[in-house]
């Protein structure tokens, strides 16, 4: 293990949490830190990126009109996340509605361009990529019954952790895809897991902040976060993916499991930072 991450071990809860955590060199394949990677987890909106790369292969190929206004309809609607239900004018095009996807996770958004793409084909993007446990599952809902998948998504920190480092080499679907999703994610402003232990300005990292370029995408609900990126710095790059379930139950008090979740998650940040700043000898 790479010295900047053997401090790390998963930190006790008061109720049990299901870690999955993988870190690896994007120079040398090799594991920096690894736990649990291959158990499956609720990812919440981290599937988000295979509407994405879904939406970016149609305008790669012109199936889809980046310019086109997206139809919004009354069954798009969900509570809240994102910007695009507080807006007063919702006739935006399929691009702007990629990067409010990219940026703040908007659910409305999410839910149109499913409906725009079609479900089944957001749902295949992933094993047609190789991954076996990791999937777009469903649209946002505001109520999940027991007549809906179990989850928008579900993943495993490895398969996550290589979705971002076929990401950052330009081979998910194709080097033009690739960079089209990398660039809407770039807008993301949720530093508050892995990437608030890189220190970058949430709001202004779409170049290297301080030398240390972030591309990434969250999951929240209740009793999951999820993490999952690529960092790349002067002394070298990660792909990483950090996951954690645990009883909604759970989710009470100031000082609740969520804490100290996030709390774990920015020390592995603290450590990617560390790692990919220190320029090798």
């Amino acid at each position: 293990m790479n010295t900047a991450f053997e401090h790390l071990t998963t930190p006790a809860a008061e109720v049990p949490v299901a870690w999955s955590i993988d870190v690896v060199d994007l120079a040398t394949g090799l594991p920096l830190l690894r736990h649990e990677p291959d158990r499956v987890l609720g990812t919440a909106s981290v599937g988000k990126i295979f509407l994405l790369l879904e939406a970016a292969a149609r305008i790669a190929d012109g199936r889809l009109d980046p310019a086109a206004r997206l139809p919004i309809r009354p069954e798009h609607e969900v509570a809240d996340s994102g910007l695009l239900h507080l807006f007063r004018e919702r006739t935006i095009t399929v691009a702007d509605a990629c990067l409010l996807v990219g940026a703040v996770s908007d659910n409305l958004a999410t839910n149109a361009l499913t409906d725009l793409c079609g479900s089944d084909a957001v749902r295949a993007v992933s094993a047609g990529l190789g991954l076996q446990s990791t999937a777009f599952l469903d649209v946002i809902r505001d109520e999940r019954t027991d007549a809906h998948p179990w989850a928008p998504s579900c993943g495993t920190a490895q398969e996550l952790s290589r979705l971002f480092a076929m990401l950052h080499a330009g081979e998910a679907v194709s080097e033009d895809v690739s960079a089209r999703v990398l660039k809407h994610l770039a807008a993301g402003v949720d530093a508050s897991m892995v990437a608030g232990g890189l220190h970058l300005d949430p709001l202004a990292h779409l170049a290297a902040d301080g030398g240390v370029l972030l591309r990434h995408k969250t999951g929240h609900d209740t009793g999951v976060r999820v993490d999952a990126g690529v960092v790349v710095g002067a002394g070298g790059g990660v792909a990483y993916a950090a996951g954690a379930n645990w009883s909604p139950a759970a989710d009470t008090g100031p000082h609740g499991v969520r804490v100290v979740v996030e709390t774990h998650m920015r020390a592995i940040g603290e450590a990617i930072r560390s790692h990919v700043s220190t320029p090798t000898t």
